[in-house]
């Protein structure tokens, strides 16, 4: 299989990202000792700065650039090409559409070594990205060296999870040097970001009199945006940011230095005496355009400026920072949609166009989050990143001139591995890749998902996961389902990808039956469906297990209250099963199961809540017999004494465990548990406690109607 893969690859060149201009000639040029390609360096060609030409015979192969980036990007085309040392013929003219194409790498929230940096940028140097945008401060941790503030490594780049783990690391200024002289090698250009003025409680743990109130702060474990930020009120505030830009500046030769921006919370500023007076002294009002806070803010990012201005860096931040005003040199990643970017352009700025709803948050949801692993949040399948256009079609063409780019970013709160890293990061950053580069005239997404194939196979010989679309149920994927008589499973993928089943319990292989339409069963049993790629590698497989069953019957309680028994305790668990025997629990009532997430208070601090545990108990109405199926984000929820949701350590941030019986109409028993506590950086107080219920088949999920 691989080796005709290889052949095919001398037939019908598979790259990416597709070339300006590409002319595919007959024959192959066979490289040899006599016979190599010829690279020739002319500064004086008339070929953009990053473009080059490739001209292959069958007697020669000549490549020619006006930079030594040009070079570059032209051998790794030809890596693309090159199968069992021969090279299609072609004629090749290219250069990129965009000079930003970048890729964030979020070290803040879980730490990636050194290693695992080069691979990456061993990979995506292969598809001409040329900027590495270093996430390398957060509230979760601080993860670079600073000589003068030693408690900034000392104390802000570990943490204790909710469950005692502990995740630290961080990058003394030996690798950093070590991670910007790789990426330059291979022509990669990497920008820091430093957090201000919020997405800063690593900085505060390790120096309170950063903040506003000077006080000491626990160790942060959830994700979120903290209301505990900088104190622009503060002079020793940027007195720090100066002493770090001054250690951090050094290390890096490009001109551009990332401050965050985003996600700034300003209540504390509100009451804070220090930050009151600084905009009372600054003239600092109130209008149309921001309230006198938002100005502030728009103070320590001037100020902020000025300071890197000192060291020979040019600002960039989040669209956050146009807040209150900018000044005119700033450069903004619009990450809330195109607004920001659409506004900054207008005004003058350079802009990288980031946005989460563009795809461009290769931390979402590849497939339906049901049947992917656990994510961040929202859902966008690689198409959207290969669609989208950085440049808003609002914009005039002289506006447009301020788009530098676009890129691609990897929030790291749910990667708790390098194999899922690398799961989220491939094929999209692929897609990503095509999309600065490739004209948009040139881009088409059949062909893209073709050339794909080479590009994945390219992965597993190194040894690296990537996402391959699974099998999903459209309207929402199960794992389980009940039925009476019998039952149909429809299945897709979120690109076209063949898929292979089995009904009796072995594991599926590309020998298997295919998923040619709807799958009727009869019997109990269990399905295991898998995507199969053109060169034949399985993915994971998914497993829907299947009970055939009568109607649970209805229940005759004497009397129907509309009210849930509940009791509940205090405490610190993970799994039900940490609830200690013997346990007091303190009973009341509830008249909606939502409220139950609710028995203690929370005042929206992700970090504090008062956690929990809690039973309830009650019964809900059936308005037909048949199967119906259930959702909850619960610990657990029993219908009629059969455990039908299980999410028992579980991150519970999205639905993703649905189970379902086949119910009688009328009155049913259900009881669910809860715990408050934090599993992976989540909170669970801050969900809304519902359990869904639906037929088979439909789309809209309502509330149990508890009685």
């Amino acid at each position: 299989m691989i080796k005709l893969f290889a052949i095919l690859l001398t037939l019908v060149p598979q790259l990416i990202p597709a070339p300006a201009e590409m002319q595919v000639r007959d024959g192959v040029f066979t490289i040899s000792e006599k016979n190599q390609v010829k690279y020739v360096l002319d500064s004086k060609a008339k070929i953009p700065a990053e473009g080059y030409t490739i001209d292959i015979t069958r007697t020669r192969a000549k490549v020619v650039a006006s930079t030594e980036a040009g070079l570059f990007y032209a051998r790794q085309t030809l890596s693309q090409l090159e199968a069992d040392g021969t090279i299609p013929c072609v004629k090749i003219k290219d250069y990129p559409r965009f000079r930003w194409r970048g890729f964030m790498v979020d070290a803040a929230r879980h730490f990636m070594s050194v290693d695992e940096i080069k691979k990456h940028i061993d990979i995506l140097s292969q598809y001409k990205i040329n900027v590495m945008h270093w996430h390398l401060t957060d509230d979760q941790g601080w993860r670079i060296e600073i000589k003068k503030y030693p408690a900034l490594t000392e104390v802000g780049a570990s943490r204790i999870e909710f469950d005692g783990t502990v995740t630290e690391g961080y990058y003394t200024q030996e690798d950093v040097k070590e991670v910007v002289a790789y990426a330059a090698q291979h022509f990669i250009t990497v920008v820091p970001e430093i957090e201000m003025p919020g997405h800063s409680m690593a900085a505060i743990r390790s120096y309170p009199e950063l903040s506003c109130d000077k006080q000491p702060v626990k160790n942060f474990y959830t994700w979120g945006s903290p209301d505990i930020v900088l104190c622009p009120g503060s002079e020793f505030t940027f007195q720090f940011l100066e002493d770090v830009v001054a250690e951090v500046a050094p290390l890096f030769p490009g001109k551009y230095m990332h401050i965050g921006g985003d996600e700034c919370k300003k209540v504390r500023w509100e009451k804070c005496p220090a930050c009151q007076a600084r905009i009372a002294a600054e003239g600092l009002k109130a209008d149309d355009a921001g309230t006198a806070e938002e100005k502030l803010q728009s103070y320590a990012v001037k100020r902020m400026e000025g300071i890197l201005a000192k060291y020979g860096k040019s600002l960039v931040g989040w669209d956050e920072i146009l807040e209150g005003g900018l000044s005119p040199n700033a450069t903004v990643m619009s990450w809330r949609g195109e607004k920001g970017g659409i506004q900054a352009a207008r005004e003058g700025h350079d802009v990288v166009m980031t946005p989460g709803s563009g795809g461009l948050y290769l931390n979402h949801y590849q497939g339906d989050p049901k049947a992917e692993p656990e994510c961040y949040a929202h859902h966008s399948v690689l198409q959207v990143p290969y669609d989208y256009n950085p440049v808003p079609a609002e914009l005039s063409a002289e506006e447009a001139r301020h788009i530098l780019g676009v890129q691609g970013n990897l929030w790291s709160e749910y990667i708790y591995s390098d194999t899922m890293r690398d799961y989220l990061t491939f094929p999209k950053m692929f897609a990503v890749a095509e999309t600065a580069w490739t004209p948009l005239e040139k881009k088409d997404f059949a062909s893209f998902c073709q050339r794909l194939d080479a590009a994945c196979a390219r992965l597993d010989a190194m040894g690296v996961t990537y996402h391959m679309p699974l099998p999903e149920q459209p309207g929402g994927s199960y794992g389980q389902m009940a039925f009476r008589d019998s039952a149909v499973l429809t299945f897709t993928t979120s690109r076209p990808m063949d898929m292979v089943y089995t009904l009796d319990g072995s594991k599926p292989t590309a020998a298997s039956a295919r998923y040619t339409g709807p799958i009727v069963v009869k019997e109990s049993g269990l399905l295991r469906i898998a995507s199969l790629s053109s060169y034949g590698k399985l993915s994971e497989e998914r497993l829907i297990t299947l009970e055939k069953m009568e109607p649970i019957p209805a229940l005759h309680p004497e009397q129907l209250t509309g009210k849930l028994s509940v009791r509940h305790t205090p405490g610190c668990f993970t799994i039900p099963h940490d609830i200690p025997f013997g346990t007091q629990w303190t009973c009341t009532e509830l008249d909606d199961i939502r409220k139950l997430p609710k028995l203690y208070p929370f005042n929206g601090n992700m970090q504090d809540p008062q956690f929990f545990a809690a039973e309830a108990e009650g019964y809900f109405k059936v308005p037909e017999t048949g199967t119906w199926q259930f959702s909850s984000l619960y610990d657990e929820v029993w219908i009629d004494g059969r455990l039908v949701i299980d999410n028992r350590g579980e991150i519970k941030k999205n639905f993703r465990h649905d189970g379902a019986l086949v119910l009688e109409k009328g009155i049913h028993h259900i009881k669910v548990v809860y715990l408050s506590n934090v599993n992976g950086g989540w909170t669970t107080a801050r969900n809304k406690g519902e359990v869904l219920i639906r037929r088979p088949g439909t789309e809209k999920w309502r509330n149990i109607d508890i009685r």
